[in-house]
């Protein structure tokens, strides 16, 4: 397979539990559930991809909570075949491996908070809970929603009731929130999505300009609507306890 070489300006991630520092190096290693046609090889796994580092954190073997570092690779990178021949991976996973270290140059403190809808909003707007749910039989919703991985919020945007194009917002909670028990512990453990809620306004911040072209698959949208189709037949509402 050919490395790739092309990709030196490119700021990559690494997910795991592992307690780490500045320039301690990320030996390489195989994830539990590599193909058989791997184990002869041995690699470290990243992506420049933060969804993708986030996930791989939550779900990393380990105990702790997550953490994802900024790593410069040591030697060359190439994709990751398992994903370059899937047409729609269960969930997002580092891309590209190395057979030599990765260094730690930095570590992501602070997740960016988002929103996913058709409302046209502008800076300093606050997103109020009551709007109708996504799910079952579209009640009001009690709280609202929010994210820190931009895949999530595409979700919320292309998902979302009403006219007009989907928009990502950046936003500030103005209360607490908490792990939005719709979408953690179910199929994934922990919260891999960084899906929130709050009985609280979001404040605005700013808008997300270029998500389109990182958007879903009309064929991953078609799904997803048909699974929330067969949630509201059956009578599945959303978690608002």
């Amino acid at each position: 397979m050919a490395a790739i070489n092309d990709l030196s300006s490119q700021q990559f991630y690494h997910g795991t539990k592992a307690d780490l520092k500045l320039g301690d190096l990320i030996e390489s290693c195989n994830p539990p559930d590599v193909g058989e046609r791997d184990r002869m090889a041995t690699y470290v796994y990243l992506t420049p991809n933060l969804d993708a580092a986030i996930w791989e954190a939550e779900l990393a073997l380990g105990s702790g909570h997550g953490r994802v570092y900024i790593v410069e690779p040591l030697g060359q990178i190439e994709n990751v075949p398992e994903l370059t021949k899937q047409k729609s991976p269960k969930h997002l996973s580092m891309s590209y491996r190395s057979r030599e270290p990765l260094r730690v140059t930095g570590t992501v403190t602070e997740l960016t908070l988002y929103h996913g809808t058709r409302a046209d909003l502008k800076p300093g707007d606050l997103i109020e809970p009551g709007y109708h749910s996504n799910y079952g039989q579209r009640k009001k919703a009690t709280y609202v929603y929010l994210a820190a991985t931009l895949d999530a919020a595409t979700w919320g945007a292309e998902l979302a009731l009403g006219e007009g194009r989907g928009r990502i917002y950046i936003v500030e909670p103005i209360g607490p929130i908490e792990d939005d028990p719709n979408v953690t512990d179910k199929k994934f453990p922990g919260n891999p999505t960084k899906s929130y809620r709050s009985r609280e306004p979001l404040r605005v911040m700013g808008e997300v300009m270029d998500w389109q072209g990182q958007g879903h698959s009309p064929e991953a949208i078609k799904t997803m609507k048909d699974n929330l189709e067969r949630l509201k037949q059956l009578g599945i509402e959303a978690i608002e306890d």
